[in-house]
């Protein structure tokens, strides 16, 4: 667990190193996560997260994070996940965003899930303590699985932002979005993700973290609802 944590912080610290345009901003999160749905354990995570400025209408994003868990030796919980966003300010509030994102989680039935992704977002309304943003775009998506053959699909994707900042130094965040298959309606996925972050002394904060996931057409055999609490340790720098 150990070499896995360093080398995440390392390969994340890496990522923007060699250019020193715009403005950098690093997290480092470690801390408790308990699972319900496919897996059920409460082990510990690790999660690294980078934004990066490039100039006054780019932006950019990269989030990474580890999950493994184990009970009387046998394996409980594991989950790789990496995710990059690129947002393109048009004006003040219209935008256009790209990502790409890979996941491992063969408890919730993926050997690997591949994401890319594109379209357009607005800033619906946004204020000293508060903020929102839409997004709207079209997503292909190729999923390996455990136990059936692979596929590959389109799906729509939708998705709000929003942050409320209680003080300069506590933040809430609500982040929900929702897949839907082209080509069936049935096929659709929908995840909701709340956390709240607070500083407790210079770059050190406490983040609880709550995220549900339902997927009404999971791989086969599998539960159609997950989700992870997490509490954790941030180191920003």
């Amino acid at each position: 667990m150990i070499k896995k944590v360093a080398m995440l912080g390392l390969v994340g610290s890496a990522l923007w190193a060699a250019d020193p345009v715009g403005t950098l901003k690093q997290s480092i999160e470690l801390g408790y996560i308990g699972s319900t749905g496919n897996s059920k354990s409460q082990s510990l995570n690790a999660a690294y997260k980078n934004d990066y400025q490039y100039d006054a209408a780019t932006d950019m994003h990269v989030k990474a994070d580890i999950l493994y868990g184990e009970k009387s030796g046998v394996k409980s919980d594991e989950r790789y996940r990496l995710f990059y966003s690129v947002n393109r300010y048009v004006n003040k509030d219209l935008f256009l965003y790209g990502e790409a994102s890979a996941i491992r989680n063969t408890f919730e039935g993926y050997n690997q899930q591949y994401n890319l992704g594109a379209g357009l977002g607005y800033n619906l309304f946004e204020d000293a303590k508060q903020s929102l943003k839409g997004k709207a775009g079209l997503q292909y998506r190729r999923s390996n699985y455990t136990t059936q053959p692979h596929d590959n699909f389109y799906y729509a994707k939708g998705g709000l932002n929003y942050i409320y900042n209680f003080s300069k130094t506590n933040q809430f965040t609500a982040v929900w979005s929702i897949l839907d298959n082209v080509e069936s309606m049935k096929d659709y996925e929908t995840v909701l993700d709340l956390g709240l972050k607070m500083l407790i002394v210079d770059q050190l904060s406490f983040r609880m973290g709550f995220q549900m996931k339902y997927d009404n057409l999971p791989p086969a055999g599998k539960k159609k609802t997950d989700t992870t609490t997490t509490a954790g340790i941030v180191y920003s720098f």
